[in-house]
């Protein structure tokens, strides 16, 4: 952090005769030029209360700029491209490749960023906070409001194909709230070695118009040479974000190539009312491929829209000890808690090496189960608690994949407990342990699972131990 403990005050260097104005929010004054100046010559600059229209401002290494709070503000200018960035490191080619020439040492906390979506629109990239080619940047109790794009983008530069790397940068105690549901992500992660989310706020984000990659926290990488690794988010909340397709947080990965993209941990976060909660999408891979090491733990999914964890063919997944809530039970449009693999673009993405333990199942009504496999090697699902499930609590697909590529197998299912809810509730009846699908229908399938193993699950009264006639073999060392 910067060592200096001389603090410049903008306010010296704006005109007089707007102080009054600036700090009762009324003031038509482009304080760009002045707020640059003071930057330029500060260690820590101090923003007070008001509200200061800016441009574009570009920040050094070796600074802290900080504030009282929302009262202070920093406001989108105009809707004009002088506004695409409101604080920024190195942009465009600015920076090089190697991390020891990054810009460093960069604290900012404190802070309101406005960026007037409602008035202005959606507008893809123009972000509050564009950090590029930067080491050991901590942001706290800032404010990121209405964001026309992203709140706060970490990305690899600005133009398509320029390698920039970011390491040890915090995120804490802020709030990402969208404000009106036309813009794309809370907080966008493009490229960062050793990420820290911590007890943030993401909320009213998303976009109709748009079908992917929005919501809180959003992680794709461009190339293969990009980087996202040693990720913690946590104790984050993350509200209504629902619009079609958004989630809570995105994991892509296809651009791994060996070390670059690994060992995320999402623990003691909420979900409540998002679309998706965790999303995820890789290329298809074997057991042989490196893992991905994406941990969910202790975390609280409450009435997701569809799926609430999806594992989309990644490698050495673990969920355990969280709650995954319908509230009333068996409400909203049906999706499974946890969904295993999946099929695009005519190519089967297994999910390998999942581990399930310690989790609560209450109230859901899955599309195809509370967890739904629809391919997986190495499957681990032990010790959970189903409570009222309007459906199966284990279900596996049976259909082919279009490339053959689909597997289930070396599947343990042990020590979980079942409990039907009320016979007096609708739905209650139809809770079942096992079934097999075909194209998400429940059918009467006959599946064999090579090297798997099904022992010691309470299943309680009134729930069936298979649904539909279904036959379903465990099959051991075979």
């Amino acid at each position: 952090m910067p060592s200096s403990s001389k603090v410049t005050n903008v306010l010296d260097f704006l005109p007089a005769s707007e102080h009054a104005a600036i700090r009762a929010g009324r003031s038509s004054y482009d304080c760009t030029g002045g707020i640059q100046a003071a930057m330029a010559t500060a260690g820590k600059l101090f923003v007070p209360a008001g509200v200061y229209l800016v441009k574009q401002l570009n920040l050094k290494s070796d600074i802290e700029v900080y504030g009282e709070g929302e009262a202070s503000e920093l406001r989108a200018h105009d809707r004009s491209l002088a506004c695409e960035f409101m604080l920024a490191t190195y942009l465009r080619d600015g920076g090089t490749r190697f991390v020891a020439d990054n810009m460093r040492n960069i604290h900012l906390h404190d802070l309101k960023l406005a960026g007037r979506v409602a008035e202005f629109g959606y507008e893809q990239y123009f972000y509050l906070l564009a950090v590029n080619a930067t080491s050991d940047l901590t942001v706290e109790r800032v404010t990121f409001h209405g964001f026309r794009g992203d709140g706060m983008y970490v990305g690899s530069g600005t133009l398509a194909r320029t390698e920039r790397h970011n390491q040890r940068i915090a995120v804490r105690d802020c709030v990402f709230d969208g404000a009106v549901k036309d813009n794309r992500n809370g907080l966008s992660v493009i490229d960062c070695d050793g990420l820290t989310v911590e007890n943030c706020v993401f909320r009213n984000i998303g976009n109709a118009k748009l079908s992917r990659s929005v919501g809180g926290i959003d992680f794709e990488p461009d190339h293969d040479w990009s980087v996202y690794r040693n990720v913690s988010i946590a104790r984050c909340k993350f509200i209504d974000i629902d619009s079609v397709n958004t989630a809570g947080i995105s994991f892509f990965n296809g651009h791994q190539t060996g070390d670059n993209i690994r060992d995320w941990v999402v623990s003691d976060c909420e979900f409540s009312n998002c679309y998706w909660g965790i999303d995820s999408s890789t290329r298809a891979k074997t057991a042989a491929s490196p893992p991905d090491n994406l941990r969910v733990l202790n975390c609280h999914f409450l009435d997701s829209v569809r799926v609430d964890v999806a594992v989309k063919g990644l490698s050495g997944t673990q969920i355990s000890g969280c709650t995954f809530q319908r509230s009333p039970p068996g409400s909203g449009p049906g999706g499974d808690a946890i969904r295993l693999g999946a099929i695009a673009s005519r190519t089967s993405r297994n999910a390998i090496n999942t581990v399930i333990t310690g989790n609560t199942f209450i109230g859901i009504r899955p599309q195809m189960g509370a967890i739904g496999v629809l391919g997986a090697s190495g499957l681990v699902c032990a010790g959970n608690l189903f409570s009222d499930i309007r459906g199966t609590c284990i279900n596996f697909a049976e259909d082919a994949s279009p490339d053959r590529a689909r597997i289930i197998e070396k599947v343990i299912i042990s020590g979980n407990v079942l409990r039907r809810g009320p016979p007096s509730m609708p739905g209650t009846s139809h809770m079942s342990f096992l079934s097999t699908s075909n194209r998400m229908s429940i059918s009467r399938g006959a599946l064999r699972f090579a090297r798997s193993y099904e022992y010691a699950n309470d299943v309680g009264s009134g729930v069936a131990r298979l649904a539909n006639g279904a036959t379903i073999q465990f099959e051991g060392n075979s």
